[in-house]
């Protein structure tokens, strides 16, 4: 007696939305193939990839493949009904004569509702080294000093790419896609106008006052500029994101608030860090979906209060040190700076994270005082007994500290979510160039 059972076949075809190369590379991370083999399978004209799956086992094979850019289909064999399952992926063309070398065995899929809807929590990853930042960092020092800081654009781009090539999410990494003579010709512009305003400050006094309020006149220009160059410049499964803030309101968030907070005694400086981080963080597209903030202005003012109740909890333990201890004063107001400056850090980093979503993916992060604090004063003890060596390990163990206390939890599969913002972009018209294509360096 036989039963109706099913083989993947998979002719070297790419879902409309996907790139191969990014295929390919998922392929291989989902079923642990190496290069040459996922090549060669999608080289080939007709590869079977499992054969004797039952409707349901193939279903799921089916769609777990499409969610990744792969168009397989199925065809119908005939099997023994007591026959099992092949245990591996056998990779096998229809000639057998021109096979690749066996694959490594195909996981299990989830059931197919899973797959497309199940709740994930996505830990970021970086797997950067702090020897190999060193070997970068050096390099970029001599060759700047050497050509007397001309090279700082092509090092930015190079520790840049270093560190969105080594920070990963759900297998897969960031891209950083700046053009450094871009980024060269923005710190030309910021270098001329430097040296017009020193010049001017030196001989003109008055001309020099002017400039330096034209300058604060242009600001938010800048930061709208530099968003928009990072966030044009950056990509995660080959979607750039993007920055969409009207100059306008970046006048008000970053002139008109922060002035009011100033006459206000600081009363409304709270205020003015929630409308900065809700214009920047609501602005922000990934693709063609924007991120959402969702924390009130209660929220900063809490964080404000907690700094403030601490400092006052300091300044009375450091009176009490200098009249009990004087000699260990120095030392605890290090402390005390260190923890105030981590506590704000910490607090402010949980509160943007655990507030931002991007469609139904909510972002996360559990950073803590103590932890943070920690690897700053070590970091900076090192930095300081190494005369400065130490610089790239810092580097590296903040981006592995954030990384391992950020993530992502993920309604569904990212790859069918990065298929559609493509398809969203591309429908659209693609993305508008940046008007300067300039980066001034922030």
């Amino acid at each position: 007696m036989s039963e109706a059972s099913y083989a993947l076949v998979f002719q070297g075809n790419i879902l409309a939305g996907f790139e191969r190369a990014h295929v390919m590379q998922r392929f291989g991370e989902l079923f642990g193939l190496t290069a040459a083999d996922v090549e060669r399978i999608f080289d080939h004209p007709r590869v079977v990839l499992k054969r004797n799956l039952s409707q349901q086992a193939a279903l799921a094979y089916l769609n777990r493949l499409a969610d990744i850019g792969m168009a397989v289909s199925l065809d119908t064999q005939r099997a023994a009904a007591s026959g099992t399952e092949p245990a591996s992926m056998a990779a096998a063309p229809a000639d057998a004569a021109d096979a690749p070398p066996a694959a490594a065995p195909l996981a299990t899929p989830a059931p197919v509702a899973e797959a497309a809807t199940g709740r994930r929590d996505l830990p970021f990853e970086f797997h950067g080294r702090g020897g190999e930042f060193f070997r970068i960092w050096i390099v970029n020092i001599l060759l700047t000093i050497l050509t007397l800081g001309i090279y700082s654009a092509w090092a930015k781009v190079r520790t840049q790419r270093y560190f969105y090539g080594n920070a990963r999410l759900d297998g897969a990494s960031f891209e950083y896609l700046a053009d450094p003579l871009k980024i060269f010709k923005g710190r030309m512009i910021a270098f001329g106008l430097l040296l017009v305003y020193m010049l001017a400050d030196r001989f003109v006094p008055l001309l020099g006052f002017a400039l330096m309020l034209a300058f604060l006149g242009i600001f938010p220009w800048v930061v709208v500029r530099g968003l928009s160059f990072r966030n044009h410049n950056s990509a995660y499964r080959g979607v750039r994101f993007a920055f969409a803030g009207e100059l306008r309101e970046a006048y008000k968030v970053f002139l008109l608030w922060p002035l009011l907070g100033l006459v206000s005694f600081g009363l409304l400086f709270p205020y003015a860090v929630f409308r900065q981080q809700r214009y920047i963080i609501g602005n922000t597209r990934y693709g063609a979906q924007s991120f959402a903030f969702g924390a009130g202005a209660a929220n900063f003012y809490w964080v404000f209060v907690a700094v403030i109740g601490t400092s006052f909890a300091g300044g009375l333990v450091l009176a009490l040190t200098g009249w009990v201890l004087p000699l260990a004063t120095p030392l605890v107001m290090v402390a005390f700076y260190l923890a105030l400056f981590a506590l704000f850090n910490v607090m402010m980093t949980n509160l943007r994270f655990n507030n931002t979503t991007l469609g139904e993916h909510a972002l996360r992060a559990d950073y803590g005082v103590g932890s943070y604090a920690m690897l700053m004063l070590t970091n900076t003890l090192a930095v300081v007994l190494t005369l400065g060596l130490f610089y790239p390990w810092a580097k590296v163990r903040n981006a592995r500290y954030a990384a391992g206390h950020i993530g992502l939890v993920a309604e569904g599969e990212l790859d069918a979510f990065a298929a559609a913002q493509r398809e969203e972009v591309s429908a659209l018209g693609g993305e508008i160039g940046d008007v300067f294509d300039v980066d001034m360096g922030i």
